[in-house]
């Protein structure tokens, strides 16, 4: 089994971000050290050619009971979204905006990983009354790959649609390349998964801000975490700090020559797009 937690805010407070492989359960961290943002797992079981896919959600708070009323379905290429919400938690415009932009940060690992004619259902679901652990049972690649994530509202579409598309970029590139046949495991993995995430900030978005770069896990709460999360939070410092030798000020743009520079970097060291449209 192959999972993924992200960084951490305070040796008491976690966003965790990463993906596990080995025959054994998910330690799922609790929900009082999990940050705003939730925390994020992707359970990878098997060969690739029987691949078996499943994920985790954990967001802080009070247990949430509310069921979804609203929904929005989007379709890029072969990947289908399918974003749930609970009004006035998004406006019907701001759903629009974040279906196109999950299927963007999905899709650019998958083609990385040269798997662009990939079926997708992936669905989002918007939590705006609570918290709670949500945990899509892994399931075969076939014929299509399901995923689900579920992440807190907030009060700012702008920042929710920024932590939907690093957190699937994240995540669909572990499974991008674990259903490639690629190495799992190794030092590489979680800052590349990390590096993914800020790649399809900028690409997506048009913009990639300072303040977005990974690098807010402090290792003194590295005693309340599973392995694989200490690892991941440690990576996301690591990515976060060599990104910032791309910044002159405090955000970057798409087009202006550090924008590109980066689009490069994200280019030759994990496949996506030299240039994003």
């Amino acid at each position: 089994m192959e999972s993924c937690f992200r960084p951490v805010r305070s040796a008491a407070v976690l966003l965790l971000l990463l993906c596990i492989s080995a025959c054994h359960t998910l330690d799922i961290p609790p929900r009082h050290i999990v940050g705003a943002d939730g925390a994020y797992a992707t359970v990878l079981r098997g060969r690739p050619s029987q691949l078996g896919i499943g994920t985790a959600s954990v967001l802080p708070g009070q247990e949430g009971s509310e069921q979804t009323t609203h929904s929005h379905a989007c379709q890029l290429e072969t990947i289908a979204v399918v974003v749930r919400w609970v009004e006035p938690s998004l406006s019907a415009g701001q759903a629009v905006n974040l279906c196109t932009a999950a299927a963007r940060a999905a899709r650019h690992p998958l083609h990385a990983a040269g798997l662009n004619d990939t079926p997708v259902r992936y669905q989002v679901t918007i939590v705006s009354d609570g918290g709670g652990i949500w945990q899509q049972p892994a399931r075969p690649v076939r014929p299509e790959l399901v995923v689900a994530f579920w992440f807190p509202a907030g009060d700012d579409a702008a920042s929710l649609r920024a932590r939907v598309i690093s957190t699937t970029a994240h995540e669909f590139h572990h499974i991008a390349t674990a259903m490639a046949g690629q190495r799992r495991w190794g030092a590489h993995r979680e800052p590349e998964a990390y590096l993914a995430g800020a790649c399809a900030l900028l690409a997506t978005e048009g913009q990639l801000r300072r303040e977005q770069l990974l690098g807010r896990h402090d290792p003194r709460a590295d005693s309340l975490l599973p392995a694989a999360a200490q690892r991941s939070g440690n990576a996301g410092n690591t990515m976060g700090q060599s990104l910032q030798a791309f910044f002159s000020g405090d955000r970057i743009q798409r087009d202006d020559e550090e924008g590109r520079a980066l689009l490069r970097h994200c280019h030759h060291t994990i496949g996506f797009p030299a240039i994003a449209h």
